[in-house]
């Protein structure tokens, strides 16, 4: 009985450790470049499902964490950007977020 729960904990704490780790990486090692700006259905989809306003034109980069999640950057002016992550299996949302200035 100790053998098994001792077993456990040092699972959890190794579970709990390593996703620590994944979550610190930086916002360019998640989404690697470059920017990729050709017409994505799954994006566009969630954008439209979601009524998100102001992405006339959009630039994106996938995670390369999990597949079909996407930083994208918006404008409607081609001057204000916003972010967004997109999950397009799901059709999920979140932002609108501040863009990262070192993302070039």
């Amino acid at each position: 009985m100790k053998l098994s729960l001792y077993v456990l904990l040092v699972t959890i704490i190794l579970v709990i450790s390593s996703s620590g780790q994944s979550q610190n990486i930086s916002l360019a090692e998640r989404y690697p470049g470059p920017w990729q700006e050709d017409f994505n259905i799954g994006i566009t989809k969630a954008l439209a499902s979601q009524q998100i306003r102001g992405c006339g034109e959009y630039k994106y980069r996938e995670s390369s964490k999990n597949k079909g999640e996407y930083l994208i950057y918006c404008t409607s002016d081609g001057k204000r950007w916003v972010a967004y992550l997109v999950w397009v299996n799901i059709g999920k949302i979140t932002g609108p977020h501040t863009i990262d200035p070192l993302l070039k």
